[in-house]
């Protein structure tokens, strides 16, 4: 797989859509997860204002290995997700780092989203896609079965939750589509 994937724009389903994370989006995307329960299972503090969340994004993107979308529904700001390569296992990516404002939860914007990431991805010759969820976060883990993602099971992580306790997470693995395979 090449990397850095040239995502085009903007990247729409209905009336979802994706594009990379602009500093301008930082304000709107801070109001859209201002709701405690979005991060209750990050490691992570939660960014005290928008300039703060809009420096946690940044500093994600500097190594030119993580790259940030910012979600809107409808053309309102409704979340964030990413997609992470690493250089060491180049035949995939990984998409994560999904954060939604619970009025989206449940609704399928998350699917399309992943949909969205998945197909770019595979297109530029991805073999698999990696997810992942905390342990604890049944609701995310049932929205990535969904997009028939193979369970590989819980791993332990060297990341800490905001409540002290050390992470576990589940691992998912969507293959590369063969010939006969519709795409994700």
């Amino acid at each position: 797989m090449d990397w850095p994937v040239r995502f085009p724009a903007e990247m729409s389903a209905g009336p979802t859509s994706v594009r990379s994370y602009d500093p301008a989006d930082a304000a709107e995307l801070f109001e859209s997860l201002a709701d405690e329960r979005v991060w209750e299972h990050m490691s992570r503090t939660i960014p005290a204002d928008a300039g703060a969340l809009d420096e946690l994004l940044r500093s994600k993107l500097e190594d030119g290995y993580w790259a940030t979308f910012t979600v809107r529904q409808d053309g309102h700001v409704v979340g964030i997700t990413s997609v992470l390569f690493d250089p060491h296992n180049p035949a995939g990516a990984e998409v994560g780092g999904t954060l939604l404002d619970p009025g989206v939860w449940g609704t399928g914007v998350n699917t399309e989203v992943k949909r969205l990431l998945l197909a770019v991805i595979f297109r530029n010759g991805a073999q698999w896609v990696q997810l992942r969820t905390d342990e604890r976060n049944g609701r995310s883990a049932a929205a990535i079965r969904k997009l028939g993602a193979t369970d590989l099971g819980i791993r332990q992580e060297h990341l800490v939750r905001r409540d002290g306790t050390r992470r576990r997470s589940r691992v998912f693995r969507i293959d590369r589509p063969g010939p006969s395979m519709p795409a994700p």
